[in-house]
C-alpha cells in the first residue's frame, strides 16, 4: 500500500494506493488517529487507486466514522472502482459515508469555495 495525506484546515484527504488488508492498515490506522486528535471534522478517503480493501480496511472507516460522527463531521469516500463499490452497496457502508467522485468534489462539499488538491 502507498499512502499520501494531504491535509487542510477541516480535513484531512487520503489517498490510497494498492490493498488495504490486515499487512497494511497499521499505517493508516495510526495516520487517521493523528489526524482526529488534531481535530479534524472531515476525513476524505480517496480510493481512485485502491486495488482491494477488506474488513481490516473498512474497520478503520468505521472507526472514523464514528469519532467523527460524535463531532458533527463525516468520512467521504471518493473514486471508488465498480468492485469496491458493490462491497460498500452490500455492506451498506454507501449509506454511512458520504460518496464522491473524486477528492474536489468532496472538498466542495465541504469548503463550497475551496481550491482541493
Amino acid at each position: 500500500m502507498q499512502l499520501q495525506e494531504i491535509d487542510h484546515p477541516t480535513a484531512t484527504v487520503f489517498r490510497i494506493k494498492g490493498r488495504l488488508d490486515a499487512s497494511s492498515t497499521t499505517e493508516l490506522e495510526q495516520k487517521v488517529l493523528l489526524s482526529l486528535d488534531r481535530g479534524i471534522t472531515h476525513l476524505i478517503m480517496d480510493f481512485s487507486e485502491l486495488e482491494y480493501i477488506n474488513s481490516a480496511g473498512l474497520r478503520i472507516l468505521v472507526m472514523s466514522y464514528q469519532r467523527l460522527s460524535s463531532r458533527g463531521g463525516q468520512v467521504m469516500v471518493c473514486g471508488v472502482r465498480d468492485y469496491i463499490a458493490e462491497i460498500f452497496e452490500i455492506s451498506g457502508y454507501n449509506r454511512i459515508f458520504v460518496m464522491c467522485q473524486n477528492a474536489v468534489q468532496a472538498m466542495e462539499i465541504i469548503e463550497p469555495s475551496s481550491n482541493a488538491q
